[in-house]
């Protein structure tokens, strides 16, 4: 209850319950929950084998997770030995949308900073928290929407095969971007046909990592090429070198993030052009279905960028040739969310908000948490609304303290000897 950002959660019966308006999907009751009732929402290799064909695109993250003795194309090789028909590098989408991020900041014109869109909390946080800001989030398609609207294109014509025939699956670092994919912000439907977590096929790809070429135990697998351009990406900081002539930050960490955003919404950082911003401190590297330390990954990928050449001139030469008839644009605009506390009269919301501010003054202040929500004003604004009774507050009512007193006790009560 206290761990949620946007304070979606509210305890009743000794229960948690969720407020779906609220939530922003950034997998913090998740990673808290004590008895691990929560879980990610991911698909079953039993669900991809219905397809076809099926295609893995791997994070970038991926490769920073494995020993450094397994290279790129070994770890590629025990991903698609795991069931997959191909696995693709997509840095040809990243350097896409690097580019049509740097032409779009270009050419704006509107208020300052543009925001990023490649972390879905992020994105839905905006909706809940500052809807104001809407308008910030830049409307570029994420790198991994485009190379499942390409992989789909690109097998479908080349095996003859109509595109929903085949998976387009995304091996994510978080449960966020799953969600993103069942159900995008900004409404539509996505690119991509699922995800697996990292920590779902870890130890599945150790025990199959080895080289692509043929052996005995079954046929070739296509080979795989991950350029510097797809490490990159797996940094905090993954527009940084692009956006190098612009006024850019990145902000990890989703405290931070709120803090950042509550200052541009007061209008103290004007000057900043473009923010690139992740809810995990560190960015991906730290997500919540990750196996390795964040550090310990980023680490890692540095090394493997260091072995890597700058630039590639084939990679330069399809973007080159793909960017004019690339469309980039989202499906529909980001738009922020239905709260329900918002959804009555301008009369009753001002009515809402006198009443809620009057029961704060009454209110003790001291956010213990008896009451089922996680602040004294948070309270007061369920109250105010209709959604709990200034009763659950245990300085309103003995009757709560004496019923919180006997849970309490009953539970504590050592158990019958033998």
């Amino acid at each position: 209850m206290r761990i949620c950002p946007t304070k979606a959660i509210r305890v009743r019966e000794g229960k948690a319950q969720l407020l779906p308006d609220l939530c922003i999907d950034c997998g913090a009751c998740l990673r808290a929950c004590p008895s691990g009732a929560i879980h990610a929402t991911t698909r079953s290799f039993a669900e991809i084998d219905k397809y076809r064909y099926k295609v893995a695109l791997p994070s970038p993250i991926l490769f920073g997770q494995f020993p450094l003795a397994l290279t790129p194309a070994q770890v590629a090789a025990g991903l698609g030995r795991c069931g997959f028909d191909v696995v693709c590098d997509f840095s040809a989408e990243l350097a896409l949308v690097n580019r049509a991020v740097r032409d779009f900041v270009d050419q704006w014109h509107g208020p300052y900073p543009l925001l990023s869109i490649w972390c879905p909390v992020v994105v839905r946080l905006v909706q809940v928290s500052y809807p104001r800001m809407v308008d910030q989030l830049i409307p570029i398609q994420a790198p991994r929407e485009l190379a499942g609207r390409t992989v789909k294109q690109r097998y479908s014509q080349e095996l003859g095969i109509h595109r929903n025939e085949i998976a387009a699956i995304y091996i994510t670092p978080c449960q966020a971007k799953t969600v993103s994919i069942r159900a995008p912000a900004e409404g539509g439907r996505s690119n991509l046909d699922g995800a697996l977590g990292i920590s779902d096929v870890y130890n599945d790809i150790l025990a199959l990592a080895r080289p692509a070429e043929k052996t005995a135990g079954g046929p070739a697998l296509p080979s795989f090429s991950c350029g510097a351009e797809m490490l990159r990406w797996s940094t905090s900081e993954a527009q940084g070198r692009v956006l190098s002539r612009h006024r850019y930050m990145s902000v990890t960490g989703l405290g931070n993030v709120i803090q950042v955003f509550n200052d541009v919404e007061k209008g103290k950082l004007r000057n900043i052009e473009y923010l690139e911003c992740y809810a995990c401190r560190g960015g991906c590297a730290n997500g919540n279905l990750t196996v390795d330390n964040v550090y310990v990954t980023l680490s890692k990928i540095h090394r493997l960028l260091a072995n890597l050449p700058e630039s590639d001139p084939a990679l330069e030469a399809e973007v080159e040739r793909r960017y004019p008839q690339e469309d980039f644009s989202l499906a529909a605009p980001v738009r922020p969310r239905g709260i329900e506390s918002q959804r009555c009269d301008l009369k009753e919301r001002v009515r809402w908000v006198k009443r809620q501010e009057a029961l704060i003054e009454a209110l003790p202040g001291l956010n213990c948490g008896l009451c089922g929500a996680p602040t004294c004003a948070t309270f007061a604004g369920d109250v105010a609304r209709g959604a709990a009774r200034l009763a659950r507050c245990v300085f309103f009512s003995d009757e709560r303290l004496r019923e919180l007193r006997d849970t309490y006790l009953r539970r504590c009560k050592p158990p019958p000897d033998d």
